[in-house]
């Protein structure tokens, strides 16, 4: 095996005494940095060159642009990084965080980035919804985010997203974006109960105190709050799913 031979990065100027030590800060296979030193190319963005060696002149370099190499914005910043490698040394993260941040819109230690060749997207653009925090208008209870409201309150997912979108219930409940102001009632879209859930002649219109929720039909409570219906109608006036229900007269 060949002796060691120290390169340095003609970005940074920072010596290695090894390719290895060099693969290593960059996070890279070593293989892939003694390439890059052979053809003169880049590896995660960094290009390189031996440290027994004159320093060559940046036309020495292969620049060809990789789809991983395109400069990248941080918009809090406004720093501009000629790699994701780059950004990615900077902020003290791997480069698959950065470029998971670019794809999926979302931040990495709390920053977000873009394409230096788009244009500069507004911060709308990097609200990942998912991960917003939510309030259920009728309980005033203010959730981390859609997947924390789903499991305090049974209504799924989808469900809750949806109504906080198009400003109508889930399960009874209204839900809205936190970073929001509160709506007023007429904010909320009067929809159509959907048919199974229409009053029968015999049905029962029944409240949960907790909430105000007036149910046309205990069935439709029970559906909606996923407490059984023997429960309510058990519980009215009275406890059931941790609720307190009580008859509702005509």
């Amino acid at each position: 095996m060949g002796r060691k031979r120290a390169i340095i990065c003609f970005e940074t100027e920072e010596r290695f005494e090894s390719v290895t030590d060099a693969a290593n800060a960059i996070g890279a296979a070593w293989p892939l940095v003694s390439s890059a030193l052979k053809r003169h190319g880049a590896c995660r963005g960094f290009h390189f060159y031996y440290a027994d060696e004159v320093k060559p002149d940046d036309s020495v370099f292969d620049r060809k642009v990789y789809k991983n190499s395109r400069p990248i914005i941080c918009l809090e910043t406004n720093e501009r990084f000629e790699s994701q490698a780059r950004a990615a040394k900077a902020v003290g993260v791997p480069r698959e965080a950065i470029y998971a941040a670019l794809r999926g819109h979302i931040a990495t230690k709390g920053l977000h980035f873009y394409y230096a060749d788009e244009p500069k997207p507004d911060e709308e653009f990097f609200r990942n919804r998912s991960w917003t925090r939510v309030r259920c208008k009728e309980t005033g209870v203010v959730y981390e985010s859609i997947a924390q409201a789903a499991r305090e309150t049974g209504v799924s997912k989808s469900n809750i997203q949806a109504a906080a979108k198009r400003h109508g219930t889930a399960k009874g409940l209204h839900f809205y974006y936190a970073d929001e102001p509160e709506p007023d009632d007429f904010y909320y879209a009067d929809e159509p109960e959907p048919d199974d859930l229409l009053p029968s002649k015999r049905g029962i219109r029944v409240r949960c105190v907790e909430t105000g929720v007036v149910y046309k039909t205990i069935t439709q409570a029970a559906k909606e709050t996923g407490v059984s219906q023997a429960g309510i109608r058990g519980a009215a006036s009275g406890m059931a799913g941790g609720y307190r229900w009580e008859y509702v007269d005509d």
